[in-house]
C-alpha cells in the first residue's frame, strides 16, 4: 500500500504545481501535504485487503509513503536526465530559410505559401480571436504579404513571422519531424496546447 500511495502523490503534486507555476519549494509542500492526506486512506485499505499483517499507525504508514515517494521521485529524476543524455527526449525539426520555403497546408482547404523573395501568399489560413464567451472564434483568410524565419538558438527557440493583409496570426513554431517538419500556432491559451498545424504541401 505505501509504495501505490507513493506512486500516486508524486505526480499529482507534480502536476499541481506545475499547473499553479510555483517553484520547487511550493513541490515540495505540495507533495507532503498530499502524502499526508492519502496516509489515512493507504492505512484502511491495508486493513481492509491485509488483515492478517501487523497494524501500523499512521506515522509510520506516513514515513513509509514519504520514503517510497522519495524514491520515485528520484527514479524519475535519474530516468529522465539518463533519457535527455541519449538523446531521446523530443526536439522539432532544425530548419532554414530554403527549408520552410515552398507550400503548407492545413488540409482543410487553408494554406500557406512562403516565396524564396520573401513573400507570402495566404489562402482560406485559418486566424484566431476571441469572442464574447471567450471562446476562439475562427475566420478563414486570404492576403499576400511576407515571412521571415527566425532561427533563434536552437530548434525550439525557431520562430516563423508572417504578415499577410487581413491575415493576424501568431509566431509559427516548428513541429513534426526532419522528413516531415510542420508550422504550428496556438489556439487560445497556450497552455491549453490546441494547435492549428500546417503540414508541407507536396509538390508531386
Amino acid at each position: 500500500m505505501p509504495v501505490l500511495t507513493a506512486a500516486g502523490a508524486v505526480p499529482l503534486s507534480l502536476t499541481m504545481t506545475v499547473r499553479a507555476g510555483a517553484g520547487p519549494s511550493a513541490g515540495l509542500g505540495s507533495w507532503l501535504i498530499l502524502t499526508a492526506a492519502l496516509t489515512p486512506a493507504a492505512l484502511v485499505t491495508r486493513r481492509l485487503l491485509l488483515p492478517d499483517r501487523r497494524r501500523l499507525t499512521g506515522a509510520a504508514m506516513f514515513g513509509r509513503v514519504a520514503m517510497y515517494g522519495t524514491l520515485a521521485v528520484i527514479a524519475t529524476c535519474t530516468l529522465s536526465g539518463i533519457a535527455l543524455a541519449a538523446g531521446l527526449g523530443y526536439e522539432p525539426p532544425r530548419l532554414n530559410a530554403e527549408q520552410v520555403a515552398g507550400a503548407w497546408s492545413d488540409g482543410e482547404g487553408g494554406t500557406l505559401a512562403l516565396a524564396t523573395d520573401g513573400t507570402a501568399t495566404a489562402t482560406r489560413l485559418r486566424t484566431f480571436g476571441v469572442d464574447d464567451s471567450s471562446e476562439p472564434a475562427v475566420n478563414r483568410c486570404t492576403g499576400t504579404g511576407t515571412w521571415e524565419y527566425v532561427p533563434g538558438d536552437g530548434p525550439r527557440a525557431q520562430e516563423l513571422n508572417v504578415s499577410a493583409d487581413a491575415c493576424s496570426t501568431d509566431v509559427w513554431h516548428v513541429l513534426g519531424t526532419p522528413e516531415h517538419p510542420k508550422l504550428y500556432v496556438f489556439i487560445g491559451d497556450p497552455d491549453a496546447a490546441d494547435l492549428y498545424i500546417l503540414e508541407r504541401r507536396s509538390t508531386e
